[in-house]
């Protein structure tokens, strides 16, 4: 991904999307929030054809399918070869061509061999789409890409599962609940990026600050090392302090995690939201609780 700083310079980053799948997955377990909609599609894209030429924008740095800063649910709608019932004594769904949502191997390939004018993209969440067999347009219900629940980890589906494990998984496929985790996903991908450039608007420090920041916070087990506060759920509370004032000196003997609360005693100039300290003495007092 590339940014540009106020000098006008383009400065060259890479967000993990694995680490951004890890977070989620680790934030929806703690809240207990798996199966819980977050968030409805107010704006429905329904069966779109793209063009050949555009297909490549869809593939999104976030990892997702995205488009009109949507994400989508990408499929093959030609399913001529077979008639309905011919799919059926095959195995339906199961054998028909998947659903994908992710930047895939799949869809890497089909894009590689010019083959990717084939989808057509929606965020309609009815579970069934509309495919050409031979006597006709057919609504069928798509199973999923396994690589594309594995890339989310949906219902923390993992390829060190066992196959009739992913296959439950797979075959209970929910577009709904699919499409909550998509946005949640998205959402903090947009996060990272907004962290990303805010990282680097003040003046002083390197082009690799955020980057040096992250690791080393979590190096440190995201504590402040003034109060012992632990913020791994509050990573934002979670600030990295330089001891000796230079910015652009980042080994670690000259590097200190400190929460903004600890962080603000450092700095008098430095104004800390009051939701923020609230947060903080929250966090404090549950060490005790």
């Amino acid at each position: 991904m590339n940014l540009a700083g106020r000098s006008g310079r383009r400065m060259t980053f890479h967000i993990d999307d694995s680490e951004i799948s890890e977070r989620l997955q680790s934030l929806r377990k703690s809240v207990g929030a798996e199966k819980t909609t977050f968030r409805p599609n107010r704006f429905q894209i329904v069966d779109v054809v793209i063009p050949a030429e555009k297909v490549g924008a869809l593939l999104s740095p976030s990892g997702l399918l995205v488009r009109d800063s949507r994400p989508v649910f990408a499929y093959i709608r030609d399913h001529t070869e077979k008639t309905l019932l011919e799919w059926k004594d095959l195995g339906g769904p199961e054998k028909m061509k998947k659903l994908h949502f992710s930047v895939c191997r799949t869809l890497i390939e089909m894009k590689k061999r010019r083959r990717s004018e084939r989808y057509r993209v929606t965020n309609v969440t009815s579970d069934k789409y509309a495919v050409d067999v031979k006597e006709g347009v057919q609504e069928v219900r798509l199973y999923p890409c396994q690589n594309c629940l594995d890339k989310i980890g949906y219902q923390c589906f993992s390829f060190d599962m066992t196959k009739p494990k992913r296959m439950r998984i797979v075959r209970s496929f929910n577009s709904q609940e699919a499409m909550d985790l998509l946005w949640q996903w998205f959402d903090l991908f947009r996060q990272e990026v907004t962290n990303l450039q805010s990282a680097h608007a003040p003046t002083g420090y390197t082009d690799n600050w955020y980057l040096v920041a992250r690791a080393f916070k979590r190096r440190a087990g995201w504590k402040c090392a003034a109060c012992g506060v632990l913020l791994d759920r509050n990573q934002r509370q979670l600030d990295l302090h330089h001891l000796n004032g230079d910015k652009r000196n980042n080994s670690d003997d000259n590097l200190r995690c400190l929460c903004k609360a600890c962080h603000q005693k450092e700095h008098p100039h430095y104004q800390v939201l009051f939701e923020d300290l609230r947060t903080i003495q929250k966090r404090r007092n549950s060490r005790f609780s």
